[in-house]
């Protein structure tokens, strides 16, 4: 039999050593909350404001935006540092020089853009500025002269490669800052794909309602006709068939019906719908490393091409079916045309 006070001593460490767990992880989690709450509520604004008659919309939010900050933080992570463009670069850098057919070309990509003159404008002592670059790649095939071996070879069937449609995204003083708002941006634009994501039931959910309220009506319709002079005027045999398919349909539609209703119930339902997106980003934001090997002229080179070329890595961006080469740019203000700088 235990002793009585050593086995009471015991349990009330027991119980003590408990409470103590207890209490240290309800702080680890108020921590962790608090440090969240932001990206909390940039998610909760930007895919259903409603939420917040959830009481504890947060709590139940917070896995979900952890990991998908940690997925937002990888993608950053793997795209290269900030490749420097000017006219000088466009000599020197591969890179750059593939980018653009010209440096006339890249000044010119500069100076369209927008966000990047009013970024100027805000600060005339702001000499150098970084963004996001995205561009879209296309392959065209094309026929030219190639070395095969030592021999010159003409009417070569060739692919060659071309950037265009260059969008400057996001301009910011430093590299880290603009690493930053790219976080930012990928976590508004999952909360925004959770928002269409609802949008998309909300509109099944809508249009089976009114093909049952069509239905019903026809059902009715073709009911009233029974109980009239229709009889007389058709054939019995196929009014019955009429009357039977619309049942069927309406039993269809009912049942999916009830089904496209359940996930958009309660707000705690819609609060469902975006912790499943937001905390799976994989599908929706992906990053590609992609490997091309150019000569000057843009022309794609195989690996044991003995002709003169350069092996670009690059990073593609794959999100809603879309597909864009991006990379980190700085440059500085004396790059800009006369008029936009």
């Amino acid at each position: 039999m235990p002793n009585g006070p050593g086995f009471l001593h015991h349990l009330f460490d027991g119980v003590t050593t408990f409470a103590q767990r207890q209490l240290a992880e309800h702080q680890r989690h108020k921590e962790r909350l608090a440090a969240l709450r932001d990206a909390i509520e940039q998610v909760v604004d930007a895919s259903e404001p409603r939420l917040r008659l959830v009481g504890d919309y947060a709590d139940k939010l917070v896995d979900a935006v952890e990991t998908a900050l940690a997925h937002c933080r990888q993608l950053t992570r793997q795209l290269p540092p900030a490749l420097i463009l000017s006219a000088r670069a466009w000599v020197s850098d591969p890179r750059v020089n593939a980018f653009f057919a010209t440096a006339t070309d890249l000044r010119t990509a500069l100076g369209e853009s927008r966000s990047v003159r009013e970024f100027f404008q805000r600060d005339s002592r702001l000499g150098e500025c970084f963004a996001l670059m995205l561009m879209v790649k296309r392959e065209t095939e094309t026929f030219g002269a190639a070395l095969e071996g030592d021999m010159l070879v003409r009417e070569v069937r060739q692919i060659q490669v071309s950037f265009s449609e260059h969008r400057l995204y996001f301009p910011a003083a430093s590299e880290a800052d603009l690493r930053q708002e790219l976080q930012r941006r990928m976590l508004a634009f999952l909360a925004g794909r959770a928002r269409e994501h609802i949008g998309e039931l909300r509109t099944r959910r809508d249009a089976l309602e009114e093909r049952r309220r069509r239905l019903r009506a026809q059902l009715q319709a073709l009911r009233s006709q029974a109980r009239g002079l229709r009889p007389l005027l058709s054939s019995a045999a196929a009014d019955e068939r009429q009357l039977a398919t619309l049942e069927q349909r309406l039993a269809r539609t009912e049942e999916e019906l009830t089904d496209a209703r359940k996930p958009l119930t309660t707000l705690d339902d819609y609060l469902e719908q975006i912790r499943r997106i937001v905390g799976q980003p994989e599908p929706y934001l992906h990053l590609h490393p992609l490997s091309l090997r150019l000569n000057r002229l843009g022309i794609k080179l195989d690996a044991d091409s003995p002709e003169p070329g350069e092996t670009l890595v690059l990073c593609e961006w794959d999100s809603l079916e879309e597909r864009r080469i991006g990379a980190l740019v700085r440059f500085d203000r004396a790059e800009l045309p006369a008029d936009a700088a």
